[in-house]
């Protein structure tokens, strides 16, 4: 297994191999109340991301065509994700290589365009700076918990949706009178991450003040030096923390009529001859059971039940 590479804010990943983490623990420490039942199937190939690599792909785009030429033209994916988000994007301390769902799907997607886990390089993106990475051409392609929202379409394209989620609140397992965001009042503070989504939400759910933060992780800083009292934002973020950190936390999905995040895969404007490509990846995926396989490699270790996966193609 070969380390990871910094430069600035990227990341660069060579092959490795996953293994299966023993999540059984997880489940009982998340508070979730929807948990997985029965038995949880993970194929190898799922748990790795080792992908079958496809041959001969042809595409008439150009942020393809720039993929082809990097490397001194053996090719190279760039790909922006999230570092701090475990079970969705994250980068481990200890082998700094990447895990978790986003990172699995960005293998799938680079094996479908022909592309091996070694051609593959992992750039870190904050929130607020995802449409300019993809806009600057500092990335292919965004894969970081990124909800499709009309505005973030008028600027890029999205391939997907590939999953689809509410929210949820997390909270100290010692702040045992919090049951919702109602339960807070104008003394207590909510955090969430500055140009998000469910920040957008918040002042319609809660009298709390707000706090918007870059990172999701200098927010959970806050809740965890009790400078805030939640972090408020999608379930799948909020249940990995839990997770990773058995036996601080609790999490309260909140159900609030708000509209799901539908994530989707961020590419240029315009660039539809690879949306296409994305597309037929994903729903390939989705019917042969290779999605449900990465789910419960990875994203099931945080407590949650796998949702059918969202229709390609339909963001309303």
């Amino acid at each position: 297994m070969r380390g990871a590479e910094t430069h600035g804010m990227t990341e660069k990943v060579a092959l490795h191999r996953m293994r299966r983490r023993g999540f059984l623990g997880l489940l009982a420490a998340t508070g979730i109340a929807a948990i997985t039942e029965g038995c949880v199937t993970i194929t190898p190939i799922a748990a790795t991301g080792d992908f079958p690599v496809a041959g001969g792909v042809h595409l008439s785009s150009p942020t393809f065509t720039r993929m082809l030429a990097r490397n001194q033209g053996k090719g190279q994916v760039v790909v922006g994700v999230k570092d701090d988000q475990p079970g969705l994007g994250y980068l481990d301390p200890n082998t700094r290589t990447y895990r978790g769902f986003d990172i699995e799907i960005a293998w799938l997607v680079a094996a479908g365009l022909g592309f091996d886990q070694d051609q593959v390089e992992f750039v870190t993106v904050e929130t607020h700076n995802r449409e300019s990475a993809i806009l600057n051409g500092s990335v292919d392609l965004v894969i970081a918990s990124y909800s499709y929202t009309s505005a973030r379409a008028d600027e890029v394209s999205f391939a997907g949706p590939y999953y689809k989620t509410g929210e949820g609140l997390l909270v100290r397992k010692d702040e045992t009178t919090v049951t919702s965001l109602s339960s807070f009042t104008s003394d207590d503070t909510v955090c969430s991450v500055s140009a998000s989504s469910p920040l957008a939400e918040l002042p319609q759910l809660t009298s709390a003040k707000i706090v918007a933060t870059d990172t999701y992780s200098e927010c959970l800083g806050q809740v965890s030096q009790g400078e805030a009292s939640g972090l408020y934002t999608d379930l799948p973020i909020v249940a990995g923390y839990a997770a990773e950190y058995p036996g601080k936390y609790r999490v309260m999905p909140i159900d609030d009529h708000q509209p799901p995040q539908l994530y989707g895969i961020g590419l240029p404007l315009g660039d539809n001859a690879l949306l296409d490509k994305i597309d037929s990846i994903l729903q390939a995926a989705e019917n042969n059971g290779t999605w449900l396989a990465i789910f419960n490699a990875t994203l099931a270790a945080s407590g949650l039940a796998a949702p059918a996966p969202p229709p390609i193609g339909v963001w309303s």
